[in-house]
């Protein structure tokens, strides 16, 4: 083993056990609550989690957003401006997380409406929304400063704040949604106060590993923290970061809209795939966020050779991580499935899709990993471009063809989707291939200093 691969590994390892924890709040509410008598109780969680899924996503550029800038900035040695791009982040997550606190109703009506499902899916899923939702601020804040954590290249950081959240949900979810320890039996209420609680314990264990870490940085306050300049470029990173998860998130809606119509054991089902999916990308992201750090770091230090030499080598890596899940996912979907719940109806439903899961998963691991390459570049311009042909362009027309022509059900559903993933490959490969990504950031600071 080589330099660069000890120097990936040494990234992408803790951030790998980082992001294939980082589902577990939602797999600890979807199995926990699967095992209580009442299919619909596990169609609500699913519902409410895609819907603070969307959210949380949209808003990701304050992880990914400040990743990419710190980056640049640390490679460039420059740590004031690492400090100045923390504050500003931090300051729009507390901004942004109290507006979903006070737009939670009207967030409520109209994700509900649009994932559709049975009264009582509505009923228990609005009753969950309305306590998780007091966790904006605090989720916010963690993704923030995971962010400036990866941007300083380190991946320890994140991997203790969200070892800790998994710890407090999990054990919370248990006492909570069951009424053990002496705790109250809340059911689905209590998943969702257990979530709160993990992401409280989360920033907490955040801002110390700050405190004892980052002191320097902490006393690099801003002279002025809303110096239009900088603000500039971090809105408009953050801008087409918004604008891409926007258009996957729209996938995502029109997908569980589909699903949510062809009964409760169709979206039940698919809610656990979704955690089976998301668990995959999640472990890939480990290598997208090495990426994401490191073609940041030589990029800022003017090293293009070696930000090109690491992408390559890092999308080896996500491609043999990518192959261990598809090998899983073929022989053991039904399995898994059978971990999440009990009803016979949902695992039967699950394990239909092993093709569909399983033979996507290499593509899926190069895909996601094109996506830290070009955000470490700062590239978000194009990144945006991309996800929009393939949400629109491909995924839509091909969710038409499948479900609502050749009616096709679940399985049709899950074949759009790969229809998405090969878009997304087929948009960045070019990009990845070209020589553009590596003169984005020259040409976005060129720019500013033009202004």
């Amino acid at each position: 083993m080589n330099d660069r691969d000890r120097r990936i590994l040494r990234l992408a390892v803790p951030s790998i056990l980082t992001a294939l924890s980082t589902p577990l709040i939602g797999i600890a509410d979807t199995a926990m609550i699967g095992h209580l008598p009442e299919v619909a109780f596990m169609g609500a969680v699913s519902t409410a989690n895609l819907i603070f899924n969307a959210i949380f996503w949209c808003l990701a550029f304050l992880r990914m957003g400040t990743t990419a800038l710190v980056a640049q900035y640390f490679g460039a040695r420059d740590g004031r401006a690492c400090a100045e791009i923390l504050y500003r982040s931090l300051l729009l997550a507390v901004l942004m997380g109290l507006g979903i606190i006070a737009t939670a109703p009207w967030i409520a009506d109209a994700g509900f409406a649009l994932a559709g499902g049975s009264a009582e899916v509505q009923y228990w899923g609005d009753r969950y929304f309305a306590i998780r939702v007091w966790e904006a601020p605090l989720a916010l804040g963690v993704l923030t400063l995971n962010g400036f954590f990866l941007g300083t290249a380190n991946a320890l950081a994140p991997l203790w704040v969200t070892a800790v959240a998994n710890l407090v949900n999990i054990g919370a979810d248990y006492a909570l949604i069951f009424g053990k320890w002496g705790a109250p039996e809340l059911g689905v209420e209590g998943a969702a106060w257990a979530s709160v609680l993990g992401n409280s314990a989360a920033l907490v264990t955040g801002l110390l590993i700050l405190l004892l870490r980052y002191r320097s940085y902490l006393l690099a306050w801003p002279r002025r923290i809303w110096d239009f300049r900088p603000m500039r470029r971090l809105l408009q990173t953050n801008a087409f970061l918004f604008g891409r998860t926007l258009c996957l998130q729209c996938a995502g809606f029109f997908m569980l809209g589909m699903v949510s119509r062809m009964g409760e054991a169709q979206l039940a089902a698919n809610a656990v795939v979704l955690q089976v999916w998301g668990l995959a990308s999640f472990g890939i992201d480990g290598f997208a966020h090495a990426a994401e750090t490191l073609v940041g770091n030589s990029l800022g230090a003017r090293l293009y050779a070696e930000a090109r030499q690491l992408a390559r080598r890092i999308i080896f890596w996500g491609l043999v991580v990518g192959s261990v899940f598809g090998l899983v996912y073929f022989i053991a979907l039904e399995e898994i499935a059978a971990l999440f719940t009990e009803h016979r109806e949902v695992i039967a439903h699950v394990s239909a899709l092993y093709w569909y899961i399983a033979l996507i998963q290499p593509l899926n691991a190069v895909v996601f990993v094109f996506d830290g390459i070009l955000i470490g570049a700062n590239d978000m311009a194009y990144m945006f471009k991309a996800m929009a042909v393939s949400a629109f362009a491909v995924f839509a027309p091909a969710a038409l063809v499948f479900v609502f022509w050749l009616d096709l059900g679940l399985p049709g559903a899950w074949l759009a989707y790969n229809g998405l993933m090969l878009g997304r490959f087929f948009t960045l490969w070019p990009r990845y291939r070209s020589d553009a990504w590596l003169r984005s950031i020259t040409s976005a600071e060129d720019a500013e200093e033009q202004r």
